[in-house]
């Protein structure tokens, strides 16, 4: 199989696509890999403080995890090394599943994501 050579202007809508989709949420967004949380039991039921607590430190984990997105993708666009692009890439991929993992978190939390995810 032939993998396409991208233009750079290719590229450049390519990563404005990824972008978007990652600080507005476009498309529901799938872990590749099984929550590792899936298999832990909550001990004790949490109480609407500590709840709420907890939802709010989620909503700061997934901004750093949208943030750890830009950081991969624009290390990935602008290598010169293919086999870093190509670890940066690899490595974006992987924080797709953290922010699954966080978005699915927040929702158990009945919490929200950060209004400011898109900026």
């Amino acid at each position: 199989m032939t993998t396409r050579r991208l233009t750079p202007f290719d590229r450049v809508l390519s990563e404005l696509e990824h972008a978007l989709r990652t600080s507005t949420g476009g498309g529901v967004r799938a872990a590749a890999r099984p929550n590792p949380a899936a298999k832990l039991s909550q001990s004790e039921a949490l109480d609407d403080t500590q709840r709420q607590e907890a939802a709010r430190l989620m909503r700061v984990n997934h901004a750093g995890e949208i943030a750890a997105q830009a950081l991969y993708q624009g290390q990935a666009f602008m290598a010169r090394d293919a086999k870093v692009r190509d670890a940066m890439a690899k490595s974006s991929e992987e924080e797709v599943d953290h922010l699954a993992w966080c978005e699915q978190r927040i929702q158990e939390l009945d919490g929200s994501v950060s209004k400011l995810d898109p900026l």
